[in-house]
C-alpha cells in the first residue's frame, strides 16, 4: 500500500477508562485528512503514501480535549520495518510481539512516544496494550457471523485487538497525563484515494463492555440507489469475534453542526446474541466541517461502559475552501506551518498565551 498513488495505510489505538478519560493514536502514511493528500490525487498528481507519513497523540477528560498533536514528519526519518511489526516515525517508536497460547494470539503493543511541540518542548512518554489477538468464530446457521471481507479489496479495515488492557504515560510542558483503562486496536488500508472507495459517509464506534467489546458502524454509500451498510462486531477478552451485518442500526435525533456535518445524538442496536444496546453521544470533542469524533457511554441490560465514536464524509476531506483551517492543526516538523497552530496544537491549557506569546514560534 505504501507505493500505491494516493493509497494509505493508519494503524489506530484508543483508549477508554471508568472514568471516561480517553486517549487515541494513530501512526499512518498517506493519511487523507494531511494537507494537500487528498487533492493531488483529485487533480491527477497523487502522492505515494510513503510520501507523507505522520503520528497523532490525543487525550480527553472530562469531556473535552486536553492534548492534541498531529505531526507530518519528514519521509527519512521514518521507517516501516521488514519484519512488519515495527516502525520508526521521527523520534517515536512502535512494535508488537505476538506469543501463541493457546487457541490465540496474544500481542503486546509498545510506543514510545517522542514529539516536537510547535512551541518548543516535547510531549514524551509510553503507550502500551496487550491482549489475546481477534479470532473469528464460524457460525453455520448464520452466514454473516464472520467479519466480512471487502470483495474487491479496495478497504481493508481490520480490528486486530479489542477488550484489552493498556495505558497511557504522557509528559508534556504542561504537566503529566495518566491513563489506564480498556484498549482497542485496529487498521485501514486501501490501494486507492478515500474520497474513490465509494463512501459518502460513515458512523464508527468502539463501546468497552465488562468482557467484551461492541464495534459498530454505519456506512452510507455514495451511491444512491444502494442502501446503507450496518454492522455490529463483538470481540470478548479472549479474542473471541462474532459479526452481524444488517442489524438496523437505529439512529437516535439528528443534530448538524456548525459546518452542516449531521450527527445523532444516539445508536441503538441488538448484539449478536439480540439483546438490545443503548448508545449515547456523551461529549463532542473534536467538530470539524468534515470530521467529528466522540466519547460515547453506552449499556446493554445491567453492563454499563464508555467508548469512543467518530463521524466522517469522503468527499469534503482536504477542499480548496477547508484546506487552511486543517492547516490550522497540522505540525509539519520541517515547516511551513500556518500561524495559527499554537492555538490548535499541544496542551489545551494555555494556547492562547502561546499563541501570543511566542509569534512565529511554529515556523511559519
Amino acid at each position: 500500500m505504501l507505493r500505491s498513488p494516493g493509497g494509505f495505510t493508519w494503524f489506530y489505538v484508543d483508549l477508554v477508562d471508568d472514568h471516561g478519560r480517553g486517549a487515541t493514536l494513530i501512526w499512518s502514511w498517506g493519511l487523507p485528512f494531511l494537507p494537500g493528500y487528498a487533492r493531488s490525487a483529485r487533480v491527477g498528481h497523487p502522492h505515494l503514501p510513503l510520501q507523507r507519513p505522520s503520528v497523532n497523540l490525543v487525550v480527553y477528560e472530562g469531556g473535552r480535549e486536553r492534548f492534541y498533536l498531529l505531526s507530518e514528519l519528514p519521509t527519512e526519518d521514518c521507517v516501516w520495518g521488514e519484519d512488519g511489526s515495527s516502525w520508526r516515525m521521527g523520534d517515536c517508536s512502535f512494535t508488537w510481539t505476538d506469543t501463541p497460547t493457546g487457541d490465540a494470539s496474544v500481542r503486546t503493543l509498545q510506543a514510545t512516544l517522542d514529539l516536537a511541540l510547535p512551541t518548543g518542548g516535547r510531549a514524551t512518554g509510553k503507550l502500551w496494550l496487550s491482549g489475546p489477538l481477534r479470532h473469528d468464530v464460524p457460525d453455520s446457521s448464520r452466514p454473516d457471523s464472520r467479519l466480512p471481507v471487502d470483495p474487491m479489496c479496495t478497504h481493508l479495515w481490520t480490528p486486530m485487538m479489542a477488550a484489552s488492557r493498556g495505558g497511557l504515560e504522557l509528559d508534556t510542558p504542561a504537566g503529566e497525563m495518566r491513563i489506564e483503562g480498556r484498549g482497542y486496536h485496529d487498521r485501514n488500508s486501501a490501494g486507492q484515494p478515500l474520497q474513490s472507495l465509494g463512501i459518502r459517509s460513515w458512523w464508527w464506534g468502539r463501546l468497552a463492555l465488562p468482557g467484551r467489546d461492541l464495534i459498530f458502524y454505519r456506512l452510507v454509500p455514495s451511491d444512491p440507489g444502494k442502501i446503507p451498510r450496518d454492522l455490529v462486531v463483538e470481540i470478548t477478552e479472549d479474542g473471541t469475534c462474532r459479526a452481524r451485518e444488517y442489524v438496523g442500526l437505529q439512529m437516535g435525533h439528528q443534530r448538524r453542526n456548525l459546518w452542516g456535518l449531521r450527527w445523532p445524538s444516539s445508536a441503538t442496536f441488538p448484539d449478536p446474541d439480540g439483546r438490545t444496546v443503548q448508545v449515547d453521544v456523551d461529549a463532542v470533542v473534536d467538530n470539524g466541517p468534515f470530521y467529528q469524533r466522540y466519547l460515547l457511554r453506552g449499556r446493554c441490560g445491567s453492563d454499563e461502559g464508555f467508548g469512543i465514536g467518530e463521524n466522517l464524509m469522503p468527499d469534503r476531506v482536504d477542499t480548496d475552501r477547508l484546506r487552511p483551517l486543517v492547516r490550522m492543526r497540522v505540525h509539519r516538523t520541517d515547516g511551513p506551518n500556518s500561524m495559527w497552530l499554537p492555538l490548535f496544537a499541544g496542551d489545551a491549557d494555555g494556547r492562547w498565551s502561546r499563541l501570543l506569546g511566542r509569534s512565529g514560534g511554529a515556523r511559519v
